[in-house]
C-alpha cells in the first residue's frame, strides 16, 4: 500500500505551493461570495441602473417643465384636451384622420357585408362600409321612371 501512494505523496509534497495557489486563485475568482466574477457582474448592473436612472431623470425634467406650464398657461391644457382627448368647443368640430380603423368598427363592418337583404340577396360590399346605397341586384326590381 505504501508503494502506490509514494508517486501521489511525492507529487502532492514536490507542488504543494502551486495546489494551494490554484485552489485558492479558484476561490477568490470563482466560488467565493465576493469572487471577481460577481463583483464584474455587480458592476454591469450598476452601469444598467445608471443609464435607468439617467432615463428616468431626463423624464422627469419633461414631466415637471409640462406640468410647470400647465399650471401658468391656459391654453396648454385645452392644447392637451384637443391633442390627446379629441376634446373640441361648441362651434368646433373634430375630423380624425386615421389610416386604421378601431376594432369594433372593422367588426361592425365585416358583419355589415355578410347581411342579407329582405328579399334573400347579399348586400353589396362597398355599399355597407361605405354607408351607400347597394346597386340593384338581379334579384331585386329597379323601377325605371317612365318616359
Amino acid at each position: 500500500m505504501a508503494f502506490r501512494m509514494t508517486p501521489v505523496y511525492s507529487f502532492l509534497n514536490h507542488n504543494k505551493y502551486w495546489i494551494v495557489i490554484i485552489i485558492g486563485l479558484l476561490i477568490v475568482g470563482v466560488l467565493d461570495e465576493n469572487s471577481f466574477y460577481k463583483r464584474m457582474k455587480n458592476k454591469l448592473e450598476i452601469a444598467d441602473l445608471k443609464e435607468q436612472i439617467e432615463t428616468f431623470n431626463e423624464q422627469y425634467e419633461k414631466d415637471e417643465a409640462q406640468l410647470r406650464e400647465l399650471r401658468h398657461d391656459p391654453k396648454a391644457i385645452t392644447k392637451i384636451a384637443r391633442e390627446r382627448y379629441f376634446m373640441k368647443a361648441d362651434d368646433e368640430d373634430i375630423f380624425v384622420l386615421s389610416t386604421e380603423l378601431p376594432k369594433e368598427a372593422t367588426v361592425v363592418a365585416e358583419e355589415a357585408t355578410q347581411e342579407t337583404q329582405p328579399d334573400g340577396a347579399v348586400q353589396h360590399e362597398n355599399a355597407a362600409t361605405t354607408g351607400q346605397q347597394p346597386a340593384a341586384t338581379p334579384t331585386q326590381s329597379n323601377p325605371q321612371p317612365a318616359q
